[in-house]
């Protein structure tokens, strides 16, 4: 009898939740607090795009990532969730799950413990995902499988 390998590899950010809103409302709840405007009419703010709008002192950038991540966590709520995902997620089997997040570790902590499925992943990776290659091949290393035995739900494939 062949054993079942498929293993699930889902990522976090507009994919199990939609994190957009909050997470541009974080940043510039942040920027106005080190004395910055907000930044409009962008999909998602980064780091890299604060970088490009402002020269940022190391304390400034420091100030702005601790209150940015502050202000994120305390309004988790308003997260929006991809209820059919997460629904399919809770029904596999955790041993053949794994995160695959370019996601700040506290964050994606807050989001998992929030959604109460920090134990439906055998696995978290952490990853810039600027390799995707490279990426699949350590996933493939972690579960001893096959790339072909990986199921991908991420919204960047």
């Amino acid at each position: 009898m062949m054993m079942d390998k498929k293993i699930s590899v889902f990522d976090l950010d507009n994919t199990l939740v939609f994190t957009d809103k909050l997470n541009n409302e974080s940043y510039n709840f942040a920027l106005t607090k080190i004395g910055k405007e907000r930044i409009v009419d962008v999909k998602r703010i980064t780091r890299n795009i604060v970088n490009t709008v402002y020269e940022l002192t190391g304390d400034e950038k420091q100030q702005l990532i601790k209150t940015k991540q502050e202000y994120f966590v305390n309004n988790i709520s308003k997260i929006e969730l991809n209820e059919g995902l997460i629904s399919k997620l809770k029904e596999l089997d955790s041993s053949k799950c794994i995160l695959w997040t370019r996601a700040e570790k506290v964050r994606t902590e807050a989001i998992l413990k929030y959604l109460h499925i920090d134990d439906c992943f055998s696995k978290v990776f952490y990853s810039s995902k600027h390799d995707l290659e490279g990426d699949i091949k350590t996933i493939c290393a972690l579960f001893n499988c096959k790339k072909e035995d990986l199921i991908f739900y991420d919204d960047i494939l």
